[in-house]
């Protein structure tokens, strides 16, 4: 098969003593043209996995809106898309947002997309860009709405109705096995070329989305403690006051460089998730000089998630518990000190004779 240049590409041509229809070849030339042509979707910033809390329709307030993961106190981002590739024959690009399950494969998920650019009662978020004028495209105004788990089954029935199903999963399996503290989203890219016809590239999904107000995946946050400096020896018992967490996926880790220990306490000394009473483990050396900071952080079990940590001290351990030493100093400065007022005493006395007239006889 001999192969010839054309614009710069390289398409097939028929070989030698063959002959193939005009149109046929004129089609397989610019099929493998468009395939050369076409360029990737790929998510520019993601969206922040912490912090937003997914609400209910019937709470009356919006959803909120889901921020991009270079988000901070002084500035706010949004989660973008980019098109990254050749473009030159593109004429206008379609993304379709839909939210997916955590896990792999990513099946619909029933919770609903609402904002500016969602259609009422659709759940899902469709927006057309040229990307000659813009390649990226960011998402304003875009929240996650739960839906009650009796509207799950109808909720799913309305994704099938739109054709949503990225990943051609079937939605065969189980809703039961479905995290719904849990979504990540899902960009389907259409490309509408300058002769009219259509192409879609592969659905790329974001970083998962976890719902504030669910204890089992919401952000670790330690609010106090009431006790922040103890002996290396540990055993020292503190309270702390936190965020929900659940009593049996919590422990609380004591870390200083390479050196980690866990605080001790049971599920029964997790007070109504949001205290917990514990001991402090020993410190790895006790024959310290000075005070030591550690870091003290909550860890999860189920996803290794930490909170930002806050410090406690280890003291040196109390060489003279019964006092001894400072009973004996305290002993020596009042000896010192009455020696020192009979010695000023006897000076005085000595002065006032030295200073006085001699006597006439």
């Amino acid at each position: 098969m001999s192969a010839h240049r054309r614009g710069g590409r390289v398409s097939a041509g028929p070989s030698r003593g063959q002959t193939c229809p005009p149109q046929q070849g004129q089609a397989e030339t610019d099929l493998l043209d468009r395939i050369l042509e076409r360029p990737t979707l790929a998510v520019a910033e993601q969206p922040k996995e912490r912090g937003m809390r997914f609400r209910y329709e019937c709470e009356g307030r919006s959803a909120g809106s889901i921020l991009g993961a270079n988000s901070g106190d002084s500035s706010k981002t949004l989660p973008a898309i980019e098109l990254q590739g050749p473009i030159q024959h593109i004429k206008k690009v379609t993304v379709t947002v839909s939210l997916v399950t955590k896990d792999y494969p990513y099946r619909p998920h029933p919770h609903c997309l609402v904002g500016k650019d969602c259609a009422d009662g659709t759940g899902i978020c469709v927006v057309s860009f040229n990307p000659h004028n813009n390649r990226r495209h960011s998402f304003a105004n875009l929240g996650i709405q739960c839906v009650r788990r009796k509207e799950l089954d109808a909720s799913l029935e309305k994704r099938r109705s739109q054709k949503i199903d990225p990943f051609k999963t079937g939605q065969s399996r189980s809703i039961e096995d479905m995290d719904m503290n849990v979504v990540r989203l899902c960009f389907q890219c259409e490309l509408e070329w300058e002769d009219g016809k259509r192409d879609l590239l592969n659905p790329v999904v974001s970083n998962p989305i976890y719902d504030k107000k669910a204890t089992t995946t919401s952000e670790l946050k330690i609010n106090r403690l009431n006790i922040v400096k103890g002996p290396c020896s540990g055993k020292t018992e503190i309270y702390m006051l936190c965020d929900k967490v659940q009593k049996d996926d919590i422990e609380i880790i004591f870390k200083r460089g390479s050196w980690e220990a866990k605080a001790e306490f049971a599920q029964t000394d997790v007070h109504r998730q949001i205290a917990i009473v514990f001991k402090t483990p020993p410190y790895q050396e006790q024959d310290v000089g000075e005070e030591v900071e550690v870091n003290v952080f909550l860890r999860r079990l189920s996803d290794h998630m930490d909170s930002d940590p806050v410090t406690f001290s280890y003291q040196p351990q109390n060489s003279d518990p019964y006092e001894v030493k400072r009973k004996r100093k305290i002993k020596t400065d009042i000896s010192f000190t009455d020696r020192s007022c009979v010695a000023g005493k006897d000076w005085h006395h000595s002065l006032s004779l030295s200073l006085s007239p001699p006597l006439s006889i």
